[in-house]
């Protein structure tokens, strides 16, 4: 199987000479450009980077996704319903802070035409460093045991964290002596379990 790449022009257009002057073009795989959030719309390939969402605002979205953006005022009345003012009376939440608001409605909008990716919760893992190089908290699912070996999580035992986790876990008998919130390290992006 071959993997899919997407050739990207990078260039310039002259509007007085009715000209694309293309400078040279980048080779980039699929996997690369979604790893960065940047996906392939269709076939022509049109690439554009979806929202990131909390899931709370996912599942507003998924409630009003499917009303017109925006409804022509010739057309609209102060009942009129539409996704621009679903998203201005949700916007409210956000009164005392206009950055929290633009944001807010540039990402809602932004996956109103492009999409939109569930921000991944942050996770870390509970690290102490010995004499043989860093071990890692390693819970077994089933038992709940506690013990320190490799970070790679598997089907049996869990590595990663939530913070709500770890500050559970931190009032557990046997953290008696550890501050686990100080041998915490966040886990990156490209590690992250669901």
């Amino acid at each position: 199987m071959t993997e899919e790449k997407m050739i990207l022009n990078d260039g310039q257009y002259d509007e007085q000479y009715d000209l694309e002057i293309k400078t040279h073009q980048i080779s980039v795989s699929a996997d690369v450009l979604a790893g960065k959030g940047w996906y392939k719309l269709a076939d022509d390939e049109q690439v554009v980077k979806k929202a990131v969402l909390s899931k709370e605002e996912a599942e507003w979205f998924e409630k009003y996704k499917d009303l017109p953006f925006y409804d022509l005022p010739l057309y609209a009345d102060d009942s009129s319903n539409h996704f621009t003012k679903k998203l201005s009376n949700k916007m409210v939440q956000y009164r005392e802070d206009w950055k929290k608001r633009a944001d807010f409605f540039n990402r809602l909008s932004q996956a109103y035409f492009t999409g939109y990716t569930i921000k991944k919760e942050k996770k870390y893992y509970i690290k102490l460093n010995f004499n043989r190089g860093p071990v890692y908290l390693n819970v077994n699912k089933k038992t709940g045991n506690w013990f320190f070996e490799t970070r790679s999580e598997t089907s049996s035992y869990k590595t990663q964290f939530t913070q709500e986790k770890i500050d559970a876990m931190q009032k557990d008998p046997r953290a008696k002596g550890l501050d686990l919130n100080v041998l915490k390290v966040e886990v990156p992006e490209d590690e992250l379990e669901d």
